[in-house]
């Protein structure tokens, strides 16, 4: 698993953003990729980034549960962020309804290292 985190524990960080749970679907999609061995860790990240920026399973603060999410990612593996370029690519992710996933693990791999 890329990070120890849980379904209910990204539900309980968005609510702290002002955020409710809309849909669980895609969110249900990404936790399971994270069980998947088959993929590195950033893959796994990029689906959940998907699955909240994309598909908004939230009601608000999708893009800072995000933001978390990363600097968690980053904090857990001893990774440096570039926080400016890591905003822009949430950003970016979320305006244009990227959705592939080679893309968004390209994203994370420039912004975290």
């Amino acid at each position: 698993m890329c990070m120890k985190i849980s379904k209910e524990d990204l539900i309980r960080i968005n609510h702290g953003f002002g955020g409710n749970i809309r849909s669980v679907s895609s969110l249900d999609f990404a936790f399971e990729m994270l069980e998947n061995n088959k993929i590195g860790d950033y893959k796994k990240l990029a689906y959940l980034f998907r699955a909240i920026l994309v598909d908004h399973p939230f009601s608000d603060g999708n893009k800072r549960t995000t933001m978390f999410l990363a600097l968690s990612f980053a904090s857990e593996y001893n990774k440096q962020v570039d926080e400016d370029l890591l905003l822009h690519h949430i950003t970016s992710i979320a305006k244009n309804n990227i959705t592939n996933i080679r893309n968004i693990e390209w994203r994370l791999k420039n912004a975290i290292k």
